[in-house]
């Protein structure tokens, strides 16, 4: 797709109740969270005709947190809780609300769809736990372990009231963590360096260097070196012994403090040996560490790249230089790693680091799952030397987010819609409607049937069932700056 193609098309999700009389409109399905703030949710709900008479329109975003396997509960036990994020009266307006104007993309929905389209803002606090998954070790294949939130909508008498899951449209959405502003990386909590003695006496762990503003600075100047990149971890640290003279000398640092999802990590190793040990094996491991913190035992750590270093073994007197390029990956699913809410099954990646801004206990949320990175160097010595080890904590994140994957539209007869993975191609059908458009038509199963989540990237433009509309018909395009912008176009690129 060009970039002037992608400047004048606008692209949306969208999602049938079971009934069929309620479909929601979603302009994005991902919400970061950057620099203290979160994206606002909005989008469109159309109601068929006569389904509005006496009732109301609520709107809501659930967060669901998973902590046990699905196929292990029996006997009415349910290892998930929910809790409601946002909840807010779509239709009629609530006085004690203020009307927010609707987006370009709202007003061009509403002129499609007609009287009975009613536009919505859904806002989430900014403390709103990201989306986790946890991967177990066995097999697994039910509803996905961790942290998730889906946009829920549904016409009732009062907001209480108890919901029919066939007059109820849900779709499933994200938290991501954007890059925002630098933040320098910590390690997790009761991580100290293996083999430190007392008698060690130099041990640098260099983070983030202090600024002092002056009474004078602006604002902008302040935000400027707020959000310069923090100083690149550096470790150094010293081992003596106990029966025998001399000292092994380690030191490590990093590149960067901060690296993006897919970029490689460059550890530089500094190793002095001035005992009578041998050195007899270095290795380099970038380990992540999860922290769940419904339970307090709810931590584990997984290897996500591995290196056995070179140069080994390494004589008393002798030193050794060298440095190591790793590059964090899934691999070979371990102890409940955790990667990114993904809404195919293949697609997911690591999760990026999320780490609580308090060390209280008391402020950690409950529903959180706290992800950290750290790179492990650590040397094996001979004749019972033991090892030496040192940690140096990174940050792992998104250079920017990007929306659910632009792989080709697919749509269910039971009208679920999906997005369609990369290592699937369905068969499309080539149909016309009464105008002579062409419409794309695939079926397919969805790989997450169990989240009860179909979403899609639709084209409006040619769906093939259009909502009876009352009134004149309005135009279905949306002037900006002086140029014609259609409102849906579908992708026309590769499935690669």
């Amino acid at each position: 797709m060009t970039p002037d193609n992608a400047l004048n098309s606008q692209r949306v999700f969208k999602k049938s109740s079971p009934n069929n009389k309620l479909t929601m409109y979603l302009a994005s399905r991902d919400l970061v969270v950057e620099n203290g703030s979160i994206d606002k949710i909005q989008g469109v709900l159309h109601v068929e005709s006569g389904n509005m008479e006496n009732k109301k329109l609520f709107g809501q975003v659930t967060l669901t947190f998973r902590y046990g396997r699905e196929d292990e509960e029996v006997m009415g036990l349910k290892f998930c809780n929910e809790a409601i994020m946002s909840l807010t009266q779509i239709w009629p307006v609530h006085c004690n609300h203020d009307k927010q104007p609707n987006s370009a993309l709202q007003e061009a929905l509403i002129k499609r769809l007609g009287d009975y389209a009613f536009p919505f803002h859904l806002e989430l606090t900014h403390l709103a736990p990201p989306s986790v998954q946890l991967v177990p070790a066995k097999q697994y294949n039910g509803a996905p372990i961790g942290t998730s939130y889906d946009v829920r909508a549904y016409i009732a008498d009062q907001i209480d009231e108890k919901i029919s899951r066939r007059n109820t449209v849900r779709m499933g959405i994200r938290v991501l963590q954007g890059p925002g502003r630098h933040q320098p990386p910590v390690l997790p909590p009761h991580t100290t360096h293996h083999a430190l003695s007392a008698l060690a006496h130099h041990n640098v762990l260099r983070l983030k260097a202090k600024t002092k503003l002056q009474p004078d600075q602006s604002s902008r100047q302040k935000e400027e070196i707020e959000n310069v990149e923090p100083a690149p971890p550096r470790v150094a640290v010293e081992k003596p012994f106990l029966l025998s003279d001399g000292r092994v000398e380690l030191e490590a640092w990093l590149d960067k403090a901060t690296y993006f999802h897919g970029e490689s990590i460059n550890v530089s190793v500094l190793i002095t040996n001035h005992s009578s040990k041998t050195i007899r094996r270095i290795k380099v491991l970038v380990i992540q560490h999860v922290d769940v913190c419904m339970f307090s035992n709810g931590k584990f750590k997984n290897v996500v790249a591995l290196l056995q270093g070179s140069g080994t073994p390494i004589p008393p007197e002798q030193s050794h230089n060298d440095s190591y390029i790793l590059t964090p990956h899934r691999g070979v699913t371990k102890n409940w790693i955790a990667l990114e809410d993904s809404y195919s099954k293949t697609g997911a990646s690591l999760a990026s680091t999320v780490l609580c801004n308090s060390e209280s206990n008391d402020d950690r949320n409950v529903f959180a799952i706290y992800v950290s990175y750290y790179v492990k160097v650590k040397l094996t010595l001979s004749a019972m030397g033991g090892d030496v080890s040192v940690k140096l904590p990174f940050t792992l994140t998104h250079s920017c987010i990007n929306e659910a994957p632009t792989d080709s539209v697919t749509e269910e007869a039971s009208h679920k819609m999906i997005l369609e993975g990369k290592e699937k191609k369905a068969e499309v059908k080539d149909n016309q409607n009464s105008n002579g458009e062409t419409i794309n038509e695939a079926d397919e199963t969805s790989p997450e049937n169990h989240r009860c989540i179909a979403d899609v990237l639709v084209n409006i433009e040619n769906q093939k069932t259009r909502p009876k509309m009352t009134g004149q018909r309005e135009t279905s395009i949306v002037k900006c700056n002086n140029e014609e912008l259609d409102l849906i176009e579908k992708y026309s690129g590769s499935d690669t």
